[in-house]
């Protein structure tokens, strides 16, 4: 018995002619960063956080420098939000509770 193979389907356009982009991909640098908070209960909270401007190397560390800066003052409540096209996701985090983070542009 012939082994069939599915066929793909061609696209309408050309490879490489810009059209739209898959879910989650964005064409401009990012604004938003993504954080992972360890908890001084042995938790892990990840929240995004959308900047408002383009995520940088330069942007990313000061506003780590800030957060460090916040946590080890330990007594503010921060609020992280992501753009509504985004997650839409509001965290709002007591900074005394954190013993770390890690940050990085979200993807």
């Amino acid at each position: 018995m012939p082994r069939r193979t599915p066929k793909l389907e061609s696209e309408s356009r050309p490879a490489g002619a810009p059209g739209p982009l898959p879910f989650g991909l964005s064409r401009g640098p990012g604004q938003r960063i993504e954080l992972v908070f360890a908890l001084r209960n042995g938790g892990m909270l990840a929240v995004t956080h959308d900047l408002g401007t383009p995520v940088t190397a330069e942007t990313l560390d000061r506003y780590c420098a800030e957060l460090r800066e916040a946590v080890a003052a330990g007594k503010d409540w921060w609020q992280f939000a992501d753009s509504w096209g985004g997650t839409g996701q509001r965290a709002f985090l007591q900074l005394s509770e954190v013993i770390g983070f890690t940050a990085r542009p979200a993807r």
